[in-house]
C-alpha cells in the first residue's frame, strides 16, 4: 500500500473511532482532514502522491520547454508550427489520438518540421478522466500509441491527462508502459474567456530558466489560442528565452525549477 493511502485510511479510521467514543468533532476533522489533501493530487500540477510528474527541467541556460496540448488541427497546426519556425523554436505538441487518426500528414510534419510528440490520450476525455480505472486509463493511452503508430509518426515516452488532471491509478500504468507524466510549471489558462494579452501576463509571471509552459491549439476560440501562441513566442523572444526539447534525465519532478551542475 502507498505512504499517501495508508495515511489517508489511517485518518479515516481515527475519525470513525472518535466518533464512536462520542467525540463528533473531533471525528470529523480526523475524517475529513486529508480531502483537501487529496483532492489537490488530482488537479495540482506540484503534487506528487499519486506519482511523480515533471514540471520543470534542470538548465543553466535562459531555456524553457514549450509544449502544446489538443491537436493535430488543420485549423491550428499549420499556423503554430509556421510561428515556430519563426521563432527559431522546438516544442512538443502532446496529441490527441483520434485527431492523429483523422490528420496523420499534419502529426508527421510536426515530428518532420523538428518538434516531438507525446501522448494526450486518445479521446480527450477531460471531464470524467479522473475517475478512469485501470482498464479505462490503458485504453486510453494506448489506443493513442496505437494510432501514431499507424500513422508512422516518432513520438517521446511521455504522457499528460486531459487537463493535467490524474487519479491513483494512472502512475501505474504509465510505469508498466515506461512512460513520463509530464505536466507544466507555468500556464496562462488562454482557454478561459477571450483575452490571450491576459492569460499571457498570467503566465509571463511564472516563466524562468527551466519551466515547462502549457500552451494549446484547437478547442474553443482557436483564433485566441493562436494569438496567446503569438504572443508568448514574441514575449519569449524579447526576453532571450530558447524554447528547446530537453533530454528526459533533466526532468524534475518538482514546481520550482533547478540548474543543473557544470558549466553553461
Amino acid at each position: 500500500m502507498k505512504p499517501w493511502l495508508a495515511a489517508v485510511l489511517s485518518a479515516k479510521a481515527c475519525g470513525v473511532a472518535l466518533t464512536a467514543e462520542r467525540c463528533p468533532v473531533a471525528g470529523a476533522l480526523a475524517f475529513f482532514a486529508p480531502d483537501p489533501w487529496v483532492f489537490l493530487q488530482f488537479v495540482l500540477p506540484s503534487a506528487q502522491g499519486f506519482g511523480p510528474a515533471a514540471t520543470s527541467f534542470a538548465t543553466q541556460r535562459r531555456e524553457v520547454w514549450l509544449t502544446i496540448d489538443d491537436g493535430p488541427d488543420p485549423g491550428t497546426t499549420p499556423r503554430v508550427l509556421e510561428l515556430l519556425k519563426a521563432h527559431g523554436a522546438r516544442a512538443t505538441f502532446f496529441v490527441v489520438g483520434a485527431r492523429v487518426e483523422d490528420h496523420p500528414e499534419l502529426a508527421r510534419r510536426i515530428a518532420a518540421e523538428g518538434h516531438t510528440v507525446g501522448n494526450h490520450t486518445q479521446s480527450h476525455p477531460a471531464g470524467d478522466f479522473w475517475l478512469a480505472s485501470p482498464g479505462r486509463i490503458a485504453s486510453e493511452i494506448d489506443r493513442c500509441t496505437a494510432a501514431l503508430l499507424r500513422a508512422h509518426v516518432p513520438f517521446e515516452r511521455y504522457f499528460r491527462p486531459p487537463v493535467g488532471v490524474r487519479n491513483p491509478f494512472l502512475d501505474p500504468e504509465l510505469a508498466e508502459r515506461g512512460m513520463e507524466l509530464v505536466l507544466w510549471g507555468a500556464r496562462g489558462r488562454e482557454g478561459v474567456g477571450r483575452d490571450p494579452e491576459g492569460a499571457l501576463r498570467r503566465i509571463a509571471r511564472r516563466i524562468r530558466p527551466g519551466a515547462i509552459l502549457l500552451a494549446h491549439e484547437a478547442g474553443s476560440n482557436p483564433g485566441h489560442r493562436l494569438r496567446y501562441v503569438e504572443l508568448l513566442l514574441d514575449h519569449l523572444a524579447r526576453e532571450g528565452y530558447a524554447c528547446v526539447l530537453p533530454p528526459p534525465p533533466a526532468l524534475r519532478p518538482s514546481r520550482a525549477p533547478r540548474a543543473s551542475p557544470g558549466p553553461a
